[in-house]
């Protein structure tokens, strides 16, 4: 099992002289999916016992903000907080020998069923006004959501 906390303190960018520092932590953004979260949290762990797998993975950002520069037309946004977390379990046949005995094929082969953002967990942005924008409705962040995956590998 692991698991890294990051904090981050300072983060900041010129895009040139002469212009003054983009604070990514407090409102600045270089691209549509937010500014720099401040706290982030990886979690990774798994078991393994004769052939059958078990990896588990964790992750969280903190929110964030970014500041519309008060133009006209322009808005604040807020990107909540967001943790998603996922799954693999998987059997080595090639541990399983009664299996393969009995199944001959299934020598050399794995199944594996994994589940990614197993809560189907999707960051929530808003604007001043308590509204999603529509740039950023959950089928347009995260189109995919929940992804289970069944696989057979075999090697020949």
């Amino acid at each position: 099992v692991s698991i890294y906390h990051t904090v981050r303190f300072a983060e900041t960018i010129r895009i040139r002289p002469g212009l003054a520092e983009l604070d990514l932590l407090n409102g600045s953004a270089i691209g549509s999916s937010g500014g720099v979260p401040r706290h982030g949290v990886e979690l990774e762990g798994g078991l393994f016992l004769n052939g059958i797998g078990l990896r588990f993975t964790g992750n969280y950002q903190s929110g964030s903000r970014v500041d519309g520069g008060g133009l006209p037309g322009s808005t604040d946004l807020r990107f909540n907080d967001i943790a998603t977390f996922g799954l693999r379990a998987f059997v080595n046949f090639d541990n399983k020998p009664r299996l393969t005995e009995a199944l001959p094929f299934l020598k050399g082969s794995r199944l594996r069923l994994g589940i990614d953002n197993i809560f189907n967990a999707q960051q929530r942005v808003t604007n001043e006004a308590g509204e999603v924008p529509l740039r950023y409705q959950p089928g347009f962040i995260d189109p995919q959501g929940r992804v289970v995956s069944l696989s057979f590998r075999k090697r020949f």
